[in-house]
């Protein structure tokens, strides 16, 4: 069988007959109580391989800063299921097909964090009036971006690519003996136990206010919160709304101390890739990393209280 052909099938059944040229987001998983654990691990891998499929399409159009992104998410979403469910069925090789999803994602990051940049921070921290370099900034973070946007396009039209979306199909359709347990709630709660537990990890260690801590705690509350989108259609759809909720706004302030982290980041790319000294972008440098600087003590304190909120709210499948 033809696998690419699968692959489009299941962006048509997923997104409609014509899912090309636009960005699509994650649809609600195609799970049921009715089956195996292993059946559930393979329609969630045919959920995540639809919204692979139809983004990276849409980049191989053009240039999509919202297609990028879902495809970002998508990836994403799929190492979630890998890892959950490898762990569960502990089935290693898993473990090296979600090694290939994040090299890929990687190879994307750039484009992704420079769309950012100078589609909302930039403006962010120049929206107090102008400031000297500004423009030189600016040019530099769009010519960074434009090669950053070379680099995303040749990884979704490359052979990895292909190959890779090649070997998910053919796992989502395969036969093969994952795991012995027949009830699929039993092994839902057990996931989500085990995320729910890391989360609680990364958040006793998020009260010493470091950054890199309340970052490890945003990956693992990420990681919960694609779980339960997963296994969602298992549990009272009210129940899992408002807890979904509560760990959005948990992660919306967690993202603004990722966009510092993010500021920096690029502008120090930008800085080390001068060959030559440019006294007033380094002056708007300088002031774009002052001012996410001075958000960052607020930020911190506003996600340690909204983490205390997340703690006090009752998981939906206890």
């Amino acid at each position: 069988m033809d696998q690419r052909a699968s692959i489009h099938s299941l962006v048509s059944r997923h997104y409609g007959p014509r899912p090309y040229g636009r960005p699509v987001k994650a649809v609600p998983a195609h799970i049921t109580r009715a089956m195996r654990p292993e059946e559930a691990f393979r329609a969630t891998l045919s959920d995540c391989l639809a919204q692979l499929t139809a983004n990276a399409a849409t980049l191989r159009t053009g240039r999509s800063v919202e297609g990028l992104h879902q495809l970002r998410i998508a990836f994403r979403r799929l190492e979630a299921a890998l890892g959950a469910f490898g762990k569960e069925f502990r089935q290693e090789w898993l473990e090296e097909l979600r090694s290939r999803s994040k090299v890929l994602s990687g190879r994307m990051a750039a484009a992704r964090d420079l769309d950012v940049f100078i589609g909302s921070l930039l403006d962010d921290a120049f929206q107090a009036g102008t400031v000297e370099g500004a423009q030189a900034l600016r040019a530099a973070a769009q010519s960074a971006r434009d090669a950053a946007w070379t680099t995303a396009h040749a990884c979704v039209t490359s052979a990895d690519f292909a190959r890779f979306l090649d070997d998910v199909a053919a796992l989502a359709q395969s036969h093969l003996p994952l795991g012995r347990e027949r009830k699929l709630t039993r092994t839902a709660a057990r996931i989500l136990d085990r995320q729910a537990r890391r989360v609680e990890k990364r958040g006793r260690a998020a009260s010493s206010r470091e950054e890199a801590d309340l970052h490890r705690l945003r990956i693992a509350l990420k990681k919960l919160r694609y779980s339960a989108e997963f296994f969602a259609p298992l549990y009272p759809a009210g129940k899992v709304k408002a807890y979904l909720a509560c760990v959005r706004e948990l992660q919306d302030e967690l993202g603004h101390l990722n966009d510092v982290a993010n500021v920096r980041g690029t502008i120090g790319g930008l800085l080390r890739a001068r060959k030559s000294g440019d006294g007033e972008m380094r002056l708007a440098a300088g002031m774009v990393l002052g001012w996410y600087g001075a958000q960052t003590p607020r930020a911190i304190k506003k996600s340690l209280k909204r983490y205390k909120t997340f703690r006090g709210f009752t998981p939906f499948w206890t």
